[in-house]
């Protein structure tokens, strides 16, 4: 080649080169939010379970039920805090309703349980974020559905047509449906991924965040690891 072809040969390389600077991000695309100044984080599959669900209503220890003092529950399995500000939670089946989850500045901690309650007037009086117009069809089939603040999907429980997994109301008790803690594959969505509230003997009980006055007949653990399950229906253990 000679010297004049390679001078063609690399202008036209300068000349490609120039067309295909980087575009940079569409203005339509949404930044991935890291949770800075307060802001919402963005979140991942999996990252966040719904794992207690309070839908039977409490139970003072006089035994007045209220149906409308309800809570759900979720844990941050993630690798590091998160901003739920503006997060979705959607409800499917008897009720067709969809909640954005409060602005505020703080950070669930990894491991971290919190509860999203109807109000704190009742008996889970430490709720950790209101959600006002939080409610349940008793008995009903809900299938819950948690999106981040720009509607990716993390988590779903329940189901659309089947009653509740666990938990309940019995005229003298009421026990939420909780998650097993340790468990190898389950979905929100599997039935055995569920138990009832157990308040067996355990080494540390977890319903102390529940007012006094109801204790004795509302069986749950709002904010607080839940309680064992002894039906052997799933598989789990230890980490060791």
């Amino acid at each position: 080649m000679g010297r004049f072809g390679q001078m063609g040969w690399l202008a036209a390389l300068v000349l490609v080169g120039a067309c295909n600077v980087d575009p940079g991000h569409p203005d339509q695309d949404v930044a991935y939010r890291l949770g800075d100044d307060g802001d919402a984080n963005s979140g991942e599959r999996g990252n966040v379970k719904i794992s207690e669900v309070m839908w039977a209503g409490s139970v003072k220890n006089d035994g007045t039920w209220d149906p409308t003092d309800v809570f759900i529950e979720v844990r941050n399995e993630g690798s590091r805090p998160l901003n739920l500000s503006g997060w979705h939670l959607d409800m499917r089946g008897t009720r067709e309703v969809g909640y954005i989850l409060p602005e505020t500045d703080r950070k669930v901690d990894v491991g971290e349980h919190v509860i999203f309650a109807a109000k704190d007037t009742g008996c889970f009086p430490n709720a950790d974020f209101i959600l006002k117009g939080l409610e349940f069809s008793f008995n009903d089939a809900f299938y819950l559905t948690l999106r981040d603040r720009d509607e990716h999907l993390i988590e779903s429980g329940g189901s659309r047509s089947v009653e509740p997994f666990a938990g309940g109301y019995d005229l003298v008790r009421a026990r939420s449906m909780e998650r097993g803690e340790l468990m190898f594959g389950g979905r929100g969505t599997d039935p055995h991924a569920w138990h009832h509230y157990n308040d067996g003997e355990v080494d540390k009980p977890n319903n102390d965040l529940v007012a006094e006055n109801c204790n004795q007949r509302t069986l749950a653990s709002p904010s607080r690891a839940n309680s064992p399950d002894y039906s052997g229906a799933f598989a789990s253990g230890s980490l060791e």
